[in-house]
């Protein structure tokens, strides 16, 4: 009990400290299918949300990695998506299977956060439609190979969304997911499971990023 007590008054005070400065305008939060489909893993992304709202994060992108192969990709894909449905969160999940890249919205109403949910869509992925997209344009003469450049790229991606900060939860490796937009951002690795992870963690990985120099490549 007498812990508890200690914690709140300290996650009183570092959030108070925090607000002080600068936050990440945009995150992007790494997670795996066990994540999503373990107990009570879809009502933590919930809080997470609720802990980027408090702080006035705006733009947040979760990556749901599905690490099963083969015919039960898609069948996994369904169960999570089912689980978020569930859920009282606002967001755009993104999918893909043998009909093409899917967007499904769940929720209503204006969201504190703006939030995008890919599910299994990675940035090999990602990186590799925007290239076939860019080939079609010019195979159909509406541009010349000269005139591919990063910025067209760029253009192609699904998402346009540069986060300053990416946070892989209970991992140690890095996922492919937005590799071409997050080659600046700040990376933080979790000491905690995802199902584990309390407010007060969240604001220690907010109050670590706070202390960091950027250098965007310099």
């Amino acid at each position: 009990m007498l812990q508890r007590i200690y914690e709140r008054i300290y996650e009183h005070r570092l959030r108070s400290r925090i607000s002080k400065h600068e936050l990440p305008v945009g995150l992007t939060l790494a997670l795996t299918e066990s994540d999503l489909l373990a107990p009570g893993g879809a009502k933590q992304l919930q809080s997470f949300v609720s802990w980027c709202a408090d702080l006035g994060i705006g733009s947040l992108i979760v990556y749901i990695a599905v690490l099963v192969d083969g015919p039960l990709r898609e069948d996994v894909a369904s169960q999570i998506i089912d689980r978020l449905k569930r859920t009282d969160l606002i967001a755009r999940m993104y999918t893909k299977d043998d009909q093409g890249l899917r967007t499904i919205p769940i929720g209503n109403g204006s969201p504190e956060v703006k939030l995008d949910i890919s599910i299994g869509y990675g940035g090999k992925l990602e990186l590799t439609d925007a290239i076939r997209a860019i080939l079609r344009r010019v195979e159909r003469g509406e541009i010349d190979y000269e005139d591919i450049n990063s910025d067209m790229i760029e253009s192609h991606l699904l998402f346009r969304h540069n986060p300053d900060l990416v946070i892989r939860a209970g991992g140690k490796h890095l996922t492919d997911f937005l590799i071409w937009q997050t080659i600046y951002s700040e990376l933080y690795f979790t000491d905690v499971n995802f199902a584990d992870m309390r407010r007060l963690d969240f604001l220690r990985v907010m109050r670590d990023y706070q202390k960091r120099q950027r250098r965007y490549g310099r």
